[in-house]
């Protein structure tokens, strides 16, 4: 009889055990994203077609786009 009660203190105690240690932890919330940074906007500028090759380019700091008779002066390396 004594065994058969050990048996059984045992069995519940491994039983106890086990739901003890496979509890369901309590969700843990997601961190919070980082601030975002607002940039100030930056200067738009006017776009004008090249009359030599009709693709658009900045009319303040246009650079030269390689063809033969590009109005824009040459990029500087």
């Amino acid at each position: 009889m004594l065994k058969f009660l050990l048996l059984i203190l045992v069995i519940a105690a491994v039983w106890y055990g086990f739901r003890y240690v496979n509890k369901p932890k309590p969700p843990v919330a997601p961190p919070a994203p980082p601030p975002q940074v607002k940039s100030p906007p930056g200067q738009a500028e006017d776009l004008a077609a090249c009359p030599v090759c009709g693709a658009y380019v900045a009319t303040g700091t246009a650079k030269s786009c390689g063809c033969a008779d590009c109005p824009h002066p040459p990029a500087q390396a």
